[in-house]
């Protein structure tokens, strides 16, 4: 890079000891002092399995209390059954009992916004950056969340790096607890593999997501019961948007880069054209299913195998986590090659579990987020239910279905483990997963480009009033426009001038203004 600033020093200090800490964060012990240096060695899985055995009793001062969470999850049938053994644990430690609600892609959001609104009582639930998080900050619908880091959190602190838990504040306050995993985005596809090997194809040559066409092209002549490309409101444009430009508030952002930034409309850019017209393309060719503007949740016709591709976030081993929930084999491929790949405050803040101020049991919330970060028998029991039942072990750190399970009849499969919250370091591995999975996470880890927006949070407060206006507008026009059933020539036009007159030119006056402020004083 050839930069020496006080500012790009810093950054990539961070993220090589980001980089170090990731590739032991699955074995970390309870905390007894601040967080770890760089230098740390990294801790056995056996001591973090003790770890979680040795936890301390309960104070006899606690009373009993029931939790209530929210996770981003699939409708699981046997959700009961896991409620009951967390509850076990939960009180042995903390002495309290836990209300899983587990609500899905296509409910989540309009869950939460009437919970939220209406003010019921949640202890904690899953409330990432992308899903107006800012929004409800400054609604003052979460709580603030030092104090009780401070005082229930210590083993949070002990077990991720400092920066995660930088990137959820907003005018200097925390708001909410990242999960601690992969920390960058990059875009690509999945594909179902037998239906790749049963027309010998070959990916090798696929540089850009115009390349995967032929591919499509082939399933739509040959499988007539298959969608050859299944997207939920056109989700794809986003993921092909993804390597090249970052989002401030819906389609505010800016093109990445490691140098000055320049806050724009991410839908004007030539990249998005250009994504807009290949989704246009390949829904008009068939490619594409039909009921995409309206389609929340692909997954039961994935399951079906009824699905050959689909755009997805990709990290070393999605394949595998992927194949774990479907139940067959899959491939993934990056949808650019070459591009550079860049760190920034959304891909640290894209998962991340709050303390709603309607909390009945805020301290004990956040000793139940604490537990999540160090306790490796309670982690793998909310991402993979109980052994014996679910799952079995066959080796200390890997799983398969247990005996007669399989991913078709298990009452708990499907979960979407980097929105669960905790430290994800702490799952066991699947059978069909590469024991050096994580060793593979500090390499990708290890590639990642800081901007200078890393660490910076969007104060929404001065234009609240236009975002709510261009949000409306967003949810009228954006579907549309991304899934490919309309032209861009033809819509985007009545979408700017929507915007304008909601006032998105001072929403990017609004955010240049902080951004420069904020890498000014980063000097």
């Amino acid at each position: 890079m050839g930069k020496t600033t006080k500012r790009m020093s810093q950054l990539f200090a961070v993220l090589m000891v980001l980089a170090i800490l990731l590739s032991g964060c699955g074995t970390a012990a309870p905390a007894t002092s601040a967080a770890p240096s760089s230098s740390a060695p990294a801790k056995s899985s056996e001591a973090a399995a003790a770890s979680s055995e040795a936890a301390p009793a309960p104070e006899a001062s606690l009373e009993a209390v029931e939790l209530n969470a929210w996770f981003l999850a699939p409708q699981v049938k046997d959700v009961e059954l896991v409620q009951a053994e967390v509850s076990k644990l939960l009180s042995e430690k903390i002495n309290a009992t836990i209300k899983l609600n587990y609500f899905w892609w296509d409910s989540y959001a309009d869950k939460q916004k009437l919970a939220l609104a209406s003010g019921e009582a949640i202890d904690t639930m899953f409330s990432p950056q992308w899903w107006n998080y800012e929004t409800y900050v400054s609604q003052k619908a979460y709580l603030e969340l030092d104090d009780l880091l401070a005082n229930y959190g210590k083993n949070i602190v002990a077990n991720i790096h400092p920066s995660y838990l930088e990137a959820p504040r907003i005018d200097g306050v925390l708001y909410g607890i990242p999960t601690n995993k992969d920390m960058l985005g990059v875009s690509g596809v999945l594909v179902n593999k037998a239906m790749a090997e049963k027309y010998n194809m070959d990916f090798s040559g696929v540089k850009t997501p115009a390349d995967l066409e032929p591919f499509l092209k082939t399933i739509k002549e040959n499988e007539p019961d298959v969608i050859p490309f299944i997207s939920t409101k056109g989700d794809q444009s986003s993921y092909f948007m993804m390597d090249y430009s970052a989002s401030i508030n819906g389609d505010v952002g800016f093109i990445k880069t490691d140098g000055d930034i320049k806050v724009l409309n991410t839908k004007e850019t030539e990249q998005y054209k250009t994504v807009q017209a290949l989704a246009r393309d390949w829904f008009k060719k068939g490619y594409i299913n039909e009921d995409v503007a309206t389609l929340q949740d692909g997954m039961p016709v994935k399951k079906a195998q009824k699905a050959f591709m689909w755009a997805e976030q990709l990290k070393p081993g999605k394949d595998k986590e992927m194949e774990a929930q479907l139940g067959y084999e899959i491939v993934q491929i990056y949808a650019y090659q070459g591009l550079p790949r860049y760190t920034m405050t959304g891909d640290l803040t894209n998962s991340m579990f709050v303390i709603p101020r309607a909390s009945k049991n805020p301290e004990r919330a956040m000793m139940f987020l604490d537990l999540m970060f160090y306790d490796k028998q309670l982690k793998n029991l909310i991402s993979w239910g109980i052994e014996g039942v679910h799952y079995k072990k066959i080796s200390e750190n890997q799983i398969d279905y247990a005996d007669g399970v399989s991913a078709e009849n298990s009452g708990y499969t499907g979960m979407a483990q980097w929105a669960q919250g905790g430290n994800q370091f702490l799952d066991y591995l699947w059978a069909n997963e590469s024991p050096d999975k994580w060793a593979k996470m500090k390499e990708f880890n290890d590639s990642a480009v800081p901007t200078k927006a890393l660490g910076w949070t969007f104060n929404q407060e001065p234009v609240k009033t236009e975002i709510a206006a261009c949000t409306t507008v967003g949810d009228e026009f954006g579907a549309a426009l991304n899934s490919g059933i309309v032209d861009y020539a033809e819509a985007y036009p009545k979408m700017q001038k929507a915007y304008e007159t909601a006032g998105i030119n001072a929403i990017i006056a609004e955010a240049q203004k902080q951004l420069d402020a904020f890498a000014a004083k980063a000097k």
